[in-house]
């Protein structure tokens, strides 16, 4: 038989760290001032995701084995409806009465099947935005935009609206191949010089054809 092992007891001193309770009377960098006399300040554990504030009465782990005093836990807060998480890595999470905002360096967000947005307003603002999607579709009452130069391709571009009213200073279009427009009537109005210029010319009218003006050139 093996001798038994004695087994060593660990004292009080060695393991028992006493808890307090105390208030947040100042910060002062990542240093969280206390009204706890053996815990002036301590500073924030990691496990404690919100970030004190002043009032806040707090559970704090006084400075032992030589490790710092670290506030463990908020236990009350003068106003519960606010509160600021700081997160790994520099990101922020904030909530307050007036909502819920978020601040990182890089923001990242995945959804394996459907990411819905709901909103009465929805606001983007961004230096540069790129969107890939296979397949977009989009409902509008109401659309209004404004650039200052716009560049698109397209294989195909269809249309159906209603009513298309566009204005320009200046207008240029190239056409390579078929230019066909169907109307069931057609106006053109030009305030100065109208020119017109083709390889062959039909013109075709089933009813009246009224030429006029002040002098006309033929050939």
């Amino acid at each position: 038989m093996h001798p038994t092992r004695p087994q060593i007891q660990p004292t009080p001193t060695d393991t028992d760290v006493p808890l307090l309770h105390a208030r947040i009377i100042g910060i002062v960098g990542d240093t969280f001032l206390t009204d706890a006399p053996s815990c002036p300040g301590a500073q924030q554990a990691f496990s404690c995701l919100v970030t004190p504030q002043v009032a806040d009465l707090v559970l704090l782990s006084p400075a032992h084995a030589g490790q710092p005093a670290y506030v463990l836990a908020i236990l009350q807060r003068a106003d519960p409806q606010q509160a600021r998480l700081a997160l790994p890595g520099g990101a922020l999470l904030q909530a307050d009465a007036a909502g819920l905002r978020l601040h990182a360096k890089n923001l990242s967000l995945g959804s394996q099947d459907t990411l819905a947005l709901h909103s009465g307003q929805l606001d983007v603002t961004a230096v540069s935005a790129q969107t890939r999607i296979t397949h977009w579709q989009g409902w509008f009452d109401t659309l209004q935009a404004h650039a200052v130069s716009i560049q698109y391709g397209a294989k195909t571009l269809s249309a159906t609206l209603g009513r298309l009213i566009s204005r320009s200073i200046d207008s240029f279009r190239s056409v390579q191949g078929l230019d066909e427009t169907r109307a069931g009537r057609s106006s053109t109005v030009v305030q100065d010089h109208h020119q017109l210029q083709a390889g062959h010319i039909t013109a075709k009218a089933t009813g009246f054809v009224k030429i006029d003006g002040q002098k006309i050139d033929l050939g």
